[in-house]
């Protein structure tokens, strides 16, 4: 194991459990904090319309001024930004703080990522990456559900320790950073910020492939954001207050994703990328159709926590597609063009089905979603049959960061899929 490997899952692992720390309790933070549901689904939303004006121009900044500089950045802007929340008292507070931490995502979303990957070619490892992410995911999910159980416990105490830890992690995780990164900057061409990215916004229209997989990911992230910022205020109206359990229920959503995760290999030996795509659409279609219809606290997590096999699913085949279409020297960037779409999405689906949660209530909200998950189904098998006509660049080697947000997890492993000679392997 190199050294950029070891540093890489220490600094993950930090990195992923200092920004989901807050998860379990972060919608009712912002309920108790006086906002509505839809104020709720509004301050996640000015998250991810920050996170899509910001990301391809701080992608191109990793890319031109080095990745190492640009985590660094992270850490400090994200930290001030959980220590104000810890003090917000409104809507507007809450918009605030948002704002800055929205900054300092931009900032490390695929930096990281493209630092080890960048490092381990240095070191001369030419070795597929996907052991190593695998393994890193392993560390970051484990750490998601240790933190969230603690932060359920913690938030019993009150509202501002866990925001306090999280501020602290992130200075721990800066020192990591600081300390144990080295980089090796890879010469590239001078040019400036805006041409870097109009660069990658060209390679992306220039692939249909990547046209495909960044309109549904818009889609994707557009019927899923919403209900992983609702489910926490359905559980408590159905089964009373207890923070506590928000902890357990996000450690079940973490071990799903990874459950859904595990069977993939074995089902990408069987059955084509798309055909695997659309049946975790239709999957999550059904249960989080049946979590919409539930009138009990039980049948209701069982849809929320089941859906997530679908994430774990779909997301390493779409990074690993999305990642042979991507050139090296505009990795971050291009990956930081996709991330836009998720966000887009994102923000658009939590101010619409925000209203219609706040107005109609939450399980016409999850509804909604669940024939959007339906609908889009039959175009996973358009993109199958799409990207059979264009050759494939590279293969996987780093996975592309749809940016994380407090409630939503970061991508999962990037399984490696490749054709060498005419046969795809994994």
């Amino acid at each position: 194991m190199t050294r950029p490997e070891r540093t890489y899952y220490v600094v993950s692992g930090l990195y992923t459990v200092a920004q989901f720390f807050i998860a379990p309790i972060y919608p009712l933070f912002l309920l108790s904090r006086g906002l509505d549901l839809f104020q709720t689904n509004a301050v996640l939303a000015t998250y991810l319309i920050t996170v899509f004006v910001f990301e391809v121009p701080t992608g191109a900044i990793a890319d031109r001024f080095g990745r190492k500089r640009s985590f660094l950045a992270a850490c400090v802007i994200r930290m001030v930004a959980y220590a104000l929340y810890a003090f917000t008292r409104g809507f507007a507070d809450c918009l605030v703080a948002e704002f800055i931490d929205a900054v300092g995502t931009t900032l490390a979303s695929g930096a990281l990522e493209a630092w080890v990957v960048d490092e381990v070619r240095a070191h001369g490892d030419t070795r597929p990456t996907d052991t190593l992410f695998a393994r890193a995911q392993v560390v970051s999910r484990a750490s998601m559900i240790v933190g969230g159980v603690a932060c359920g416990y913690l938030a019993e105490l009150g509202w501002t320790l866990p925001w306090l830890v999280c501020s602290a992690l992130f200075v721990v995780t800066g020192l990591v950073a600081a300390t144990s990164m080295r980089e090796t900057r890879v010469a590239a061409p001078a040019r400036s910020l805006g041409r870097t990215a109009l660069d990658a916004l060209r390679a992306v229209r220039a692939a249909p492939v990547l046209v495909l997989l960044c309109a549904l990911t818009g889609v994707a992230a557009f019927a899923s954001f919403p209900l992983h910022i609702l489910w926490q205020p359905h559980l408590e109206a159905l089964a009373g207050k207890g923070l506590w359990r928000m902890g357990w229920i996000l450690a079940l959503l973490n071990l799903t994703a990874l459950v859904g995760n595990a069977v993939l290999p074995r089902l990408l030996r069987q059955f084509a990328r798309e055909t695997v795509l659309a049946a975790a659409s239709l999957w999550r279609a059904v249960t989080v159709g049946f979590a919409a219809a539930a009138t009990a606290a039980s049948p209701m997590v069982a849809g929320v926590v089941l859906q997530e096999i679908a994430f774990g699913l779909s997301d390493p085949v779409l990074l690993a597609w999305t990642n042979e279409h991507v050139a090296p020297g505009e990795r971050a960037t291009v990956l930081s063009v996709r991330s836009t779409f998720f966000t887009l999405g994102g923000a658009s689906g939590l101010l619409t089905l925000g209203l219609v949660a706040r107005d109609a209530g939450i399980p016409r909200a999850w509804a909604i979603e669940a024939v959007l998950f339906a609908l889009v189904a039959p175009l996973y098998l358009v993109l199958g049959r799409l990207a059979g006509r264009v050759p494939a660049g590279e293969p996987a080697v780093g996975p592309t960061v749809a940016v994380p947000a407090k409630v939503a997890p970061p991508s999962v492993e990037p399984v490696y899929v490749a054709e060498r000679d005419g046969v795809e392997v994994l």
